[in-house]
């Protein structure tokens, strides 16, 4: 059976009670009457301020702490689905990674001939606990980045899920899910190796280097 308090816990990944991440989430959630308005402020936060960046993929698991991805101020989607998990954490929010694989039909050129392919696997984004159910929400793509390539920007009220579109502003094909993987309170890390070297074979030591 589920054990809700799983979602809240912290762990090296999730230092939510690191100094720098517990005044962020004091200051963005000040004043917040319910979770909903609290966690609405904390995706916007994670959307907009730590911002995409696809080659922050890295070996490096101190990387992956809460606390230095917000002080880089970017990350790719797994770090930044790590981030907002903790900030709801800290808020007193249950949250949980989802990861699942996709295909970006907007995948920058450079990017498909390194990988090969335009799947992308781990896609992570988070399942907040509010009102009683499980809400998605993909923070992963801030606003300029989307206005850039003309793709709508997730917009997330608390209530609905929020993932990434399946078309552009154009009606072109964008984000098709093509796996889930499943629900996590952790960073399953050996996972993401093994399932990443199965889509990709040896291009993951590049990525995955311990730099």
């Amino acid at each position: 059976m589920e054990n809700i308090q799983d979602y809240l816990r912290a762990d090296q990944d999730f230092d939510f009670d690191h100094p720098a991440v517990a005044g962020l989430c004091r200051q963005l959630t000040e004043g917040c009457g319910s979770d909903i308005e609290k966690a609405v402020r904390l995706f916007y936060y994670v959307r907009d301020n730590c911002h995409y960046n696809m080659y922050a993929t890295t070996g490096d698991r101190n990387a992956y702490h809460s606390s230095a991805i917000l002080a880089s101020g970017q990350g790719w989607c797994l770090q930044k689905a790590i981030l907002l998990a903790s900030l709801a954490r800290g808020a007193g929010i249950p949250s949980r990674l989802i990861l699942v694989s996709i295909r970006n039909h907007k995948s920058p050129p450079e990017a498909v001939e390194a990988m090969g392919d335009n799947l992308f696997f781990p896609h992570a984004y988070n399942h907040l606990f509010l009102n009683g159910k499980w809400v998605k929400a993909a923070a992963t793509f801030d606003r300029e980045i989307c206005e850039r390539i003309q793709v709508p920007t997730v917009e997330f009220d608390g209530e609905h899920d929020a993932i990434l579109s399946s078309l552009d502003l154009n009606g072109q094909p964008y984000i098709e899910y093509v796996k889930e993987y499943g629900y996590f309170a952790y960073l399953p890390w050996d996972f993401i190796l093994e399932n990443a070297y199965k889509v990709y074979g040896d291009l993951c030591r590049n990525w995955f280097k311990n730099d």
